[in-house]
C-alpha cells in the first residue's frame, strides 16, 4: 500500500512493475489524482494498480493485510506532525513492515540549497492563500525517526542518501503570491521568492538529501 501516492503516480508506477503480474499496489490519495489514471494506462500497468480517493488517517483496512505501506515523499504533504503520527500508526497496524522516504533540509551544494530556498516559501504561501497549510517544511531526519517511534514503530533501519537528481517540484509560480490579499505578506513573500529565483536561475535545481526509514510495529 502506498499512502500519497499523488497526480503523477512517481512512485507507483515502478512499484507496480516490482509486485510483478500477480502482485497489486493499493494507491492512497485524498485528492491529488489529476494525471494519475492516464499515467497507470501508459504504462499499461492499470491492472495491477487499485486506486482509492481515502483519508489516509482513517484507513478503512481492519487488519494486517499488506507485505509493505509506503510513503515515498508524501510526508511534506500531510500538513501536521500529529495528522503524520496518525497515518504512520494506522501504517504500521495495516503492513508488516512500512518504508520512508522524504527529502530532507540537508544541502550539500548551491543547487539544492536553491531548492530547499525557494521550496520553503510553499508552506507560507498556501497557508496566505489558502488559511492552511500544505507543502510543509522538510523534516530533519532525526525528527522523521521520532515519529515514526512515536506512531509505534520499531526502526530497523535509517539513512540519508544523495540521489544526484534535478528536482524542479519546489518552483511556485510568481502569480500564486500575487493573489494574496495580505499586502504585508504578499510584498515580504514577493521579496524572498525573487532572491529565491535568481539563485534558481544561477545555481540550477538539484534533489536535497533524502531519508529512508524501514521500520515494523513494536510487538
Amino acid at each position: 500500500m502506498e499512502i500519497g501516492c499523488g497526480a503523477h503516480a512517481i512512485a507507483t508506477v515502478p512499484l507496480a512493475h516490482m509486485v510483478g503480474k500477480c502482485g497489486r499496489v493499493v494507491a492512497i490519495d485524498i485528492k491529488r489524482w489529476t494525471f494519475f489514471e492516464e499515467i497507470i494506462k501508459s504504462a499499461g500497468l492499470q491492472r495491477r494498480v487499485i486506486p482509492i480517493m481515502f483519508d489516509a488517517t482513517q484507513l478503512p483496512f481492519k487488519y494486517q493485510c499488506f507485505d509493505i505501506g509506503l510513503i515515498v515523499h508524501g510526508i511534506r504533504s500531510m500538513r501536521s506532525e500529529d495528522n503524520i503520527v496518525r497515518i504512520i500508526k494506522k501504517l504500521l497496524r495495516v503492513s508488516s513492515q512500512i518504508f520512508i522516504a522524504e527529502s530532507l533540509p540537508i544541502a550539500k551544494n548551491k543547487a539544492q540549497e536553491a531548492h530547499i530556498e525557494m521550496y520553503n516559501l510553499r508552506e507560507e504561501i498556501f497557508e496566505a492563500l489558502i488559511g492552511e497549510k500544505d507543502d510543509i517544511h522538510y523534516f530533519p531526519l532525526e525528527k522523521l525517526v521520532k515519529m515514526v517511534k512515536k506512531a509505534g514503530g520499531k526502526i530497523i533501519d535509517a539513512k540519508m542518501i544523495d540521489v544526484i537528481l534535478p528536482h524542479h517540484l519546489a518552483f511556485i509560480p510568481r502569480e500564486y503570491i500575487e493573489k494574496i490579499k495580505d499586502k504585508g505578506k504578499r510584498k515580504g513573500l514577493l521579496r524572498r521568492w525573487e532572491n529565491a529565483y535568481r539563485k534558481l536561475q544561477k545555481y540550477g535545481e538539484e534533489h536535497p538529501l533524502v531519508g529512508i526509514i524501514k521500520a515494523v510495529r513494536k510487538n
